[in-house]
């Protein structure tokens, strides 16, 4: 097995309908490609290896919320693909935590949450982007929301 050193990456969200891919080559030789349509940090143990790391991009995902732009809730849906702890959290766009929606551990399977716009001291948020991310066996995707009130 070939081992790869630990990697940690962070991809953006493309504005604007732009549509990127993202290229890796990994020291033995193969090469993985996939799309850049979220916000991705994955944690790559020294024993990671290409078809990990092709079950990680395949089976972890993280589904736009709907509806968004949304007043006054919306669902985050999301598939994990073995039992962890997952950690669902909204923060505003300067990174301060807003609202810690779930903390527990949970099954293999697709998950919805419903955020009201409320933050974590019991109050409504103003309009603006917020940005979740979803957190599962030490892999982080987030994606942007927008609440208009």
């Amino acid at each position: 097995m070939n081992k790869m050193p630990l990697i940690m990456f962070l991809l953006c969200i493309p504005l604007f309908g732009q549509s990127y891919k993202m290229n890796v080559n990994l020291k033995n030789g193969s090469k993985l490609e996939f799309s850049i349509d979220d916000i991705r940090k994955i944690t790559f143990e020294s024993s990671t290896d290409f078809n990990q790391l092709k079950d990680i991009l395949d089976n972890f995902k993280v589904f736009q919320n709907y509806p968004n732009p949304f007043n006054p809730t919306t669902t985050i849906t999301y598939q994990i693909p073995m039992t962890s702890l997952v950690k669902v959290i909204i923060y505003d766009l300067n990174g301060s935590l807003i609202k810690e929606l779930f903390n527990g551990i949970q099954n293999e399977g697709e998950y919805k949450i419903i955020w009201d716009g409320i933050n974590n001291h019991n109050l409504a948020v103003s309009s603006g982007i917020y940005i979740y991310t979803i957190e599962s066996n030490h892999q982080v995707i987030s994606k942007q929301m927008i609440l208009l009130k």
